[in-house]
């Protein structure tokens, strides 16, 4: 089924590339995919791609495009709000390994498209995952 993809490349902290494609999830990933392996460079660094279910709570009611967008996501009722867990996928091409933790410099990060306030937050994600914060925190733990 065909949905909005949102599709960002993060680069130390800084969002370098961001945009929403129509597709599949699967072949969006796996063209983001096929992007990054031409980026990465295997003398330097891992090649990694991670799935993460990120939770997302809206208030009811919702709409029944709504409701439909979000049922592809485990949708669930919790009394007056409703919570689905959006899959994020995290593609890391340039990182390196401190101790028993991987520090990742440069990403991609490819979710569905669901509204703005959600976009928001994958956004900031990726951002931090690049951050030098995201390492000073490994170091400090």
């Amino acid at each position: 089924m065909a949905l909005k993809i949102l599709i960002i490349r993060s680069e130390d902290g800084e969002v370098k590339e961001q945009r929403i494609i129509e597709g599949t999830l699967d072949k969006s990933l796996k063209d983001t995919v096929i992007k990054a392996l031409e980026l990465w460079n295997p003398q330097k660094s891992d090649l990694v791609v991670v799935k993460h279910k990120h939770e997302v709570n809206v208030n009811l009611p919702i709409t029944k495009e709504q409701y439909e967008l979000y049922s592809q996501f485990n949708l669930k009722r919790f009394g007056d709000r409703a919570v689905f867990e959006l899959p994020i996928y995290i593609i890391s091409f340039e990182n390196e390994w401190v101790e028993d933790q991987i520090r990742d410099s440069k990403v991609f990060v490819v979710a569905p498209y669901v509204d703005e306030a959600t976009s928001s937050k994958v956004l900031e994600l990726a951002k931090n995952i690049t951050s030098e914060e995201a390492e000073e925190e490994i170091e400090e733990e």
